[in-house]
């Protein structure tokens, strides 16, 4: 095929998938409109074109590729799908002659990356990857003040971050180890990037380490020059850095906040050592400013850097000058990306512990969540046999040993076969975010087909999760129990205590008709006291100030986990003891001001401001107000009822932990009364304990 066809002075883009970051490829190229033009967008899913309409308003929907290449003149090609079909996609584009741009990762295999670009060389055609950091102002800025380095000698480059655990839309998003290999590519080209303008010779991986949680660590070396990276779904807070130091100072640039700070000089004297630390925080005061006043007077909707990438990669196209990013760079990302990737998958095929023993087996749903980690992890510590299901599988450093998972979508008829050899069900799955579509299909759709796979299976014990969000709240000082009346207008509490309340009601039906034997367990806000985390109903963080709304002498109804998953069990396993329904809390019923101080002692440099409801009030009617006229026929959120003191009735729980507790035989619980006692007053008091393991066992 000829390449060298005039081209009109625009080029013609074909964008490749229809998701959320092609979206951004399209508002980044609607910026640029002199040099080019969306006019293909490619995506078999019905209505994929309709966010484009706006963002590219000359785009042509097409299933694939092959049918826009058949009805369209295209000149650049960007692959937005997922990474296992960039590969395929780029051949096609290629072949077919034109430019590419895949987003990172490029591809998955060295080999594949080597194909790729040897065709297009061939074919004297332009490629590019998702690397933007690279035009960010930070790395503008290191490529500025390397020279003022001397000889570089080292490059730290570090990435923490914070895996999706839902998607807005209720898809399953990826397990975290696949998201940790997806966003891998960008410190790992920044690193790259500094070790090939500093270094000589070709770049080497000497070191690898994965551990057992999220965490890797890898050594490289160019020439002289070493080379460090860092990534970590664990470490907190999230950053992403890179550091480079030679004999005449150092550079630090912060991708979070896009920033550079210099520290230039040899830094050896009495007097540079004093003045360092006050330049720098300059820096960083003026640089956050400046590079915050930026992104709010650009009204900035799309990734940093990614404009600039797209402009770099078009211009080189226009004038036919490299590609801004080098194929040794592509191919060197590619490498390293793959050879983390395949230790990753070394660690997923070792043996996940040793086999369950014999018995009763225990489907658990929502198995890889807060609760249901919890539950599955205590009851193969016990020999149980246990099967979790779960939208996605997890990440080898969260596989329970002897745990069984299955990916099943709760929210689609579940075969009987998943059921086959259980004898009991506890569910815990339910959705936990989004709107009200995302909770019929994920809480109230997923309990029936539920109940009924479970029936089919012969299953006859259900421990269904419910919430303490169904109860309507009495006038007055009336206390909730067990026997009182749900909420009759659960959709003003939003779609979570709506999707909770439908899918108990319907349990309730269901297992009458289908003759199954149901525990229905109310959980207060779940927390865990072993790394404590400020659950919603108590407040919201802002920065390093933790606004507490209410009274602090107000109780609030929580539930440890590990005492959650003990009750659960418990109640599975002593149907004739068990009650038909239980409020679910902790017996020792901590007041607010109890929880902020168990707070402040994980988070000592926190400031707590108390917003009393007599504020809140006032606020919530100004917020009813405003919901309803920018969202007439919906329902409004009342903030103080959802904030309202708690009127809970503890007896019945206070009653069962006793036989909880002196039942399970898990290791780390109280050893009699006096100890459990003593844990409890710990809980509600915030006192530390005595024996930190006593307080929600160790398991």
């Amino acid at each position: 095929m000829d390449t060298s066809i005039s081209r009109s002075n625009t080029l013609r883009v074909a964008i490749v998938g229809a998701g959320q970051m092609a979206q951004h490829h399209a508002r980044s190229i609607g910026r640029l409109s002199q040099l080019a033009e969306v006019t293909a967008v490619c995506d078999p899913a019905a209505g994929a074109l309709e966010p484009f309409k706006v963002l590219a308003p000359k785009a042509v929907g097409y299933p694939d590729l092959n049918s826009a290449l058949k009805d369209n003149s295209i000149d650049i090609v960007h692959v937005v799908t997922p990474p296992h079909t960039h590969e395929a996609i780029a051949l096609q584009a290629l072949e077919a002659g034109c430019h590419l741009y895949v987003e990172k990762p490029f591809v998955e295999t060295a080999d594949g990356a080597s194909r790729l670009l040897e065709l297009a060389e061939q074919m004297h055609l332009k490629v590019c990857s998702g690397h933007q950091l690279l035009f960010e102002p930070p790395s503008l800025g290191i490529r500025k003040y390397l020279p003022a380095l001397g000889d570089v000698k080292h490059v730290e480059s570090y990435f923490s971050f914070r895996v999706v655990k839902r998607n807005p839309d209720g898809r399953a998003p990826l397990r975290d180890d696949l998201q940790l290999i997806d966003i891998l590519p960008h410190p790992v080209y920044l690193l790259l990037d500094i070790l090939e303008r500093a270094g000589s010779g070709t770049t080497e991986l000497t070191k690898l380490e994965v551990g057992p949680s999220g965490t890797l660590q890898a050594l490289l070396r160019r020439g002289s020059v070493t080379g460090s990276l860092v990534v970590t779904v664990e470490g907190r807070p999230v950053e992403s850095y890179l550091r480079v130091v030679g004999t005449n100072g150092s550079l630090y640039a912060d991708f979070v906040r896009s920033t550079l700070q210099r520290n230039l000089g040899p830094g050896t004297s009495g007097i540079d050592k004093l003045v360092a630390p006050y330049r720098q925080a300059w820096q960083l005061f003026t640089g956050t400013t400046a590079s915050m006043g930026r992104r709010f007077l650009r009204k900035q909707r799309s990734y940093p850097g990614l404009m600039e990438i797209f402009e770099s990669f078009y211009r080189a196209i226009n004038t036919n000058a490299p590609s801004p990013v080098s194929p040794d760079q592509l191919l060197g990302t590619v490498k390293v990306c793959e050879t983390i990737a395949a230790e990753l998958q070394t660690a997923i095929e070792k043996p996940c512990g040793t086999p369950a023993r014999a018995g009763s087996g225990v489907v658990v749903t929502g198995g890889t969540g807060l609760l249901g980690t919890e539950v599955a992890r205590v009851l193969a510590e016990n020999g149980r046999r246990v099967r979790v299901l779960a939208r996605r599988e997890p990440a080898p450093w969260d596989r329970i040993a002897g745990v069984e998972y299955v990916v099943s979508d709760l929210a689609n008829p579940i075969p009987t076969k998943i059921m086959e050899g259980a004898t009991a069900v506890i569910h815990c799955a339910a959705e936990t975010a989004g709107g009200y579509e995302q909770h019929q299909r994920n809480s109230i759709d997923a309990t029936e087909h539920i109940l009924r796979s479970a029936s089919s299976a012969g299953i006859r014990r259900v421990v269904y999760v419910s919430s303490i969000s169904v109860m309507a709240q009495p006038k007055g000082s009336k206390l909730v129990d067990e026997s009182s009346p749900l909420e009759a207008h659960s959709r003003e509490l939003g779609p979570y205590a709506w999707g909770k309340t439908m899918a108990e009601m319907l349990a309730s039906r269901l297992a009458a008709e289908l003759g199954i034997e149901l525990c229905i367990v109310r959980p207060g806000a779940f927390v865990d006291y072993r790394r404590f985390e400020s659950p919603g109903l108590l407040g919201k963080r802002v920065g390093n100030v933790f606004v507490a709304i209410g009274s602090p002498r107000h109780p609030l109804a929580v539930a440890d986990v590990a005492f959650s998953a003990r009750t659960l069990i418990w109640l599975l396993d002593h149907p004739a003891d068990a009650p038909a329904v239980v409020h679910l809390f902790d017996p020792a019923g901590p007041t607010k001001a109890s929880l902020v101080e168990r707070l402040r002692k994980t988070n000592p440099d926190l400031s707590v401001v108390w917003l009393p409801m007599v504020v809140v009030i006032p606020l919530s009617w100004t917020a009813i107000l405003l919901q309803k006229l920018l969202r007439p026929g919906r329902p409004a959120l009342n903030i103080a009822k959802t904030f309202a003191r708690q009127h809970y009735d503890y007896a019945q729980i206070k009653r069962l932990e006793p036989m909880i507790e002196g039942n399970t035989g898990i290791p780390g619980t109280a050893n009699g009364p006096d100890d459990l006692a003593e844990s409890r007053r710990s809980v509600a008091t915030g006192t530390p304990l005595g024996d930190s393991v006593r307080l929600g066992g160790s398991v």
